[in-house]
């Protein structure tokens, strides 16, 4: 049986980032980890109890860091990580029972594909839909059949970690925001590989769209989420054909500063207008003076601190270092209302 790395990146999230990881614990096989890479510069009290209290009793590996980048956050996951799988997840969700073993099975078939795609249904999916737009750029995760897609979810996919390393991990260009940080990587690996990524509806979660993690940057008709502008035409120059790129970048300009909210508050509309304009200009200098940035030695990512030993964890490189055995889980550790005072995001 292939072991999976589970691993969550995490940015200002409390409450909701235990009872996460508290669910996930209990999906875990002998072999299999949860991998923490937390960028939070101070949590509440009682959530770094918690915290101390999963990592002390090996439910998790907590590694904490100063500069919240998500992309970063995943390929310094990929390279500490030991298991055979990656699946990385968001902090806010609650898991369906099969959500690793789906992941797991689709990856040991005799055709096992580059990547997969697990079910998220968002707050506004009550239950999974049977029609999407197409099989790419517009798929819906919340979708309920099997297929073949050229198309992720940052919040819930799955790959071999050679298969990660090879394709060089997330793009680091993205930050803030990182609207289609999931979509490059998935269209990068597509081409690389010559095969689609299977979407696996039975891998399946709930996002429940909390407070912190990309939203802490900013909601989307404000300068504060330039980021995801950024990324957007970052990834249409980058990754579509040209006729597609010129359409793409044409519909986002329209629609980011004429829609629904700006027309109802038209003041927004020049300064909407004016950020996607500095954001294509960002993104086209991105492009031309580092069209690509991947995953990197680990040494090369700052100061990374090992919560379980209390060290630096990035002198050496971990993946190398002999499997941690697992200790049995106490439910106790993984009890929310044991551990952590009932005080929301």
């Amino acid at each position: 049986m292939a072991s999976i790395s589970v691993i969550v990146p995490t940015y200002k999230r409390e409450l909701v980032l235990i009872e996460t990881l508290a669910a996930l614990a209990r999906l875990l096989q002998p072999g299999d980890e949860i991998l923490v890479i937390d960028q939070t510069p101070q949590h509440k009290p009682e959530t770094s109890t918690a915290l101390e209290r999963m990592t002390a009793a090996g439910v998790i590996r907590w590694y904490r860091r100063s500069m919240a980048s998500q992309n970063e956050a995943m390929n310094i996951a990929g390279l500490l990580a030991q298991g055979e799988i990656l699946l990385f997840l968001d902090d806010d969700i609650i898991p369906f029972e099969s959500l690793l073993e789906g992941h797991r099975q689709a990856h040991l078939q005799s055709d096992p594909p580059p990547a997969t795609c697990g079910q998220v249904l968002q707050p506004w999916n009550p239950v999974p839909v049977d029609k999407v737009r197409n099989f790419d750029l517009a798929f819906d995760a919340a979708y309920s059949e099997s297929c073949e897609v050229r198309a992720l979810m940052a919040g819930n996919f799955a790959m071999r970690r050679e298969t990660y390393l090879a394709v060089g991990g997330m793009d680091e260009n993205f930050f803030g925001a990182n609207y289609r940080n999931d979509s490059e990587i998935a269209y990068r690996t597509c081409a690389a590989t010559g095969q689609l990524i299977r979407f696996v509806p039975e891998a399946g979660l709930r996002h429940l769209l909390s407070g912190g993690g990309n939203r802490a940057f900013g909601t989307k008709d404000t300068w504060g989420h330039i980021g995801g502008s950024i990324g957007d035409y970052y990834f249409a120059l980058k990754s579509l054909p040209f006729l597609q790129k010129v359409r793409h970048v044409l519909t986002r300009v329209v629609r980011a500063s004429l829609n629904r909210n700006t027309v109802a508050h038209p003041w927004l509309i020049p300064s909407m207008a004016m950020r996607e304009a500095v954001a294509f200009a960002r993104a086209c200098g991105r492009l031309a003076t580092r069209p690509y940035r991947g995953i990197r030695p680990l040494n090369d990512y700052g100061a990374l601190v090992d919560m379980g030993q209390g060290s630096s964890a990035n002198q050496t490189m971990l993946p190398e270092t002999p499997r941690r055995p697992r200790t049995t889980i106490d439910e106790r550790v993984l009890s929310t209302a044991a551990n952590i005072q009932p005080v929301r995001d």
